[in-house]
C-alpha cells in the first residue's frame, strides 16, 4: 500500500472471473457439392456446446480457402439454453465457375461467437485452425463423360421411365444411389430434369415408348349368322408421345367354340383415337348363343 495526499492506492479484493466454456466439436466435411448446382447442398457440419450457465445466442465462422461463391460462412444457432448442444450445418449452392475438373476447398478456419446480452455486439470467444476438405464436381452436361455413365443423356436415361420422364418415383431411385453409385453431380443433373421429359434438357436424348389403351367406342355387330363374315373394330387410343404402332390379338369364345384373330398394324397419332379391324369367318357350324370377344393390344 502506498500513499499519495489522501488517497490510498492498492488491492481492495479478489475476484475470481470464469470465462464462458462455450466450444465447438465434431467438425466434419458432409460432402461434395456440384458446380452450377440446382439447388443447396450440405458440405460442412460442427456441434455447438452451450455454456454451462449462461444462456446466450453464438454464431459459428468458417473460412474457405479459395473463396466460394454462394456458400454459408456463417451461421447463428439463436438464443442457447445452458448446457445444450445444436448442430450447425452449413450448404453452397455453387454458381457455373467454368470447372473442366473437380477443384478442392478447405476450411482453414472456425470461429466461435458470442452476443454480449449487454450491447449487442459479437464477441469471438474461440478460434479453430483446421484443414478439411472438400470439393466442388464439375458440371454434367448432356454430351460429356460423368463419372459413372458415357454422357449426361445416358444417365439420364438410366432414370428415366419409358415416357422419358424423371417423376417423383424416378428421382426418389437417383437418390437413393447417391453417394454409392453415383456423385453429387450426377444426381444434381438428374435433379435438373426433375418433373419434366429429359428431351427438354437434352434434346433428342431419349425416345419415349409407345403407350396406349383399349377405348370404348367399338364397332362390332350386335349379332351374326353363322356361315358369314363380320368385320370386329376394336377402339385404340394413342396416349403417349409418339406416334406409334399398333396391333389387337381378339379372342372369340362361346359355346364349344374359341378363336384368336390378330390384326395388321396400325399407326395412329399421339393423343388421338382410331379404330383396329380384325376380319371373323363364322363357322357354318356355329352354335347359337352368346359369344365373348375379348382384345388385347400390342405396340
Amino acid at each position: 500500500m502506498r500513499k499519495r495526499g489522501d488517497i490510498r492506492i492498492g488491492a481492495i479484493e479478489e475476484i475470481t472471473v470464469e470465462a464462458v466454456d462455450a466450444k465447438i466439436t465434431d467438425f466434419s466435411v458432409v460432402g461434395n457439392v456440384p458446380e452450377d448446382a440446382s439447388t443447396h447442398y450440405q458440405f460442412y457440419k460442427c456441434k455447438v456446446h452451450a455454456d454451462t450457465t449462461l444462456d446466450l445466442e453464438y454464431r459459428v465462422r468458417i473460412s474457405i480457402s479459395p473463396p466460394l461463391s454462394r456458400a454459408e460462412t456463417s451461421k447463428n444457432t439463436g438464443r442457447m439454453t445452458h448446457g445444450t448442444t445444436k448442430e450447425m450445418t452449413f450448404v453452397a449452392e455453387p454458381p457455373d465457375l467454368g470447372l473442366t475438373s473437380d477443384r478442392t476447398y478447405t476450411i482453414t478456419a472456425v470461429y466461435l461467437d458470442a452476443k454480449d446480452p449487454r450491447t449487442g455486439e459479437w464477441v469471438n470467444l474461440r478460434s479453430y485452425s483446421r484443414s478439411d476438405t472438400f470439393k466442388v464436381e464439375k458440371k454434367v452436361t448432356c454430351w460429356e463423360r460423368t463419372p459413372h455413365y458415357p454422357n449426361g443423356c445416358e444417365l439420364l436415361k438410366h432414370y428415366a421411365n419409358d415416357q422419358c420422364e424423371i417423376g417423383f418415383l424416378e428421382f426418389v431411385k437417383a437418390s437413393s444411389d447417391y453417394p454409392s453409385k453415383i456423385t453429387v453431380a450426377e444426381l444434381d443433373f438428374v435433379a435438373k430434369a426433375h418433373g419434366m421429359d429429359v428431351n427438354t434438357l437434352c434434346a433428342n436424348c431419349c425416345t419415349p415408348a409407345p403407350k396406349g389403351r383399349i377405348c370404348e367406342e367399338h364397332d362390332i355387330p350386335s349379332s351374326a349368322k353363322a356361315g358369314t363374315s363380320i368385320n370386329i373394330g376394336v377402339c385404340v387410343e394413342n396416349t403417349g408421345k409418339v406416334k406409334a404402332d399398333f396391333w389387337v390379338d381378339v379372342k372369340i369364345s362361346g359355346p364349344d367354340y374359341s378363336t384368336t384373330l390378330t390384326s395388321a398394324k396400325k399407326s395412329i397419332d399421339a393423343g388421338k383415337k382410331d379404330r383396329i379391324y380384325v376380319r371373323w369367318d363364322l363357322p357354318l357350324n356355329l352354335k347359337s348363343g352368346t359369344y365373348t370377344i375379348d382384345a388385347v393390344l400390342y405396340a
